[in-house]
């Protein structure tokens, strides 16, 4: 039962924020420094030259994608405790919106001022929304799943 739609959904999100660690989420070009964000590291384009950061800034960034990854595998093996598997993904979907809030609200500003430019989103940027929609499908699913099986309960 794992080839179920919901779970291909939940591969494909776990997919789609994986990827976060190979495309950057924003470029920030401005008069003091120029500056590319992946959610790993936040890394100056000028040659020899260090942000001026605390090494743990993105730490949260990096914490909830990887923590948001590891719960939606773990989901993903969940199919026979269906309601287990629904608590998961709200929980992912929680977190995800929190990450997204995270960066729109706190890392652009903040990359902002530091660069003295305005935020350029590149690829990355659109990764964790198309995931949003994987996992609203996924719960979707889920759902439908446990009504046809509380229907056929009823029926016996």
């Amino acid at each position: 039962m794992i080839q179920r739609k919901q779970s291909v959904f939940l591969l494909l999100a776990a997919v789609m924020l994986g990827l976060l660690y190979y495309f950057p989420l924003a470029s920030f070009i401005g008069d003091k420094d120029s500056l590319m964000f992946y959610v790993y590291l936040v890394a100056s384009r000028v040659p020899d030259q260090v942000p001026d950061l605390p090494v743990y800034f993105v730490l949260p960034a990096l914490t909830l994608n990887t923590l948001i990854v590891l719960l939606t595998i773990v989901s993903i093996f969940l199919f026979r405790k269906r309601m287990l598997q629904l608590n998961l993904v709200r929980i992912n979907l929680m977190l995800l919106l929190l990450m997204i809030a995270g960066f729109f609200f706190y890392y652009v500003p903040k990359l902002e001022s530091l660069s003295g430019g305005i935020a350029e989103y590149e690829t990355g940027i659109y990764f964790p929304l198309i995931a949003f929609i994987f996992y609203i499908m996924a719960y979707r699913g889920i759902m439908s799943d446990e009504r046809l099986v509380r229907s056929a309960d009823r029926l016996r």
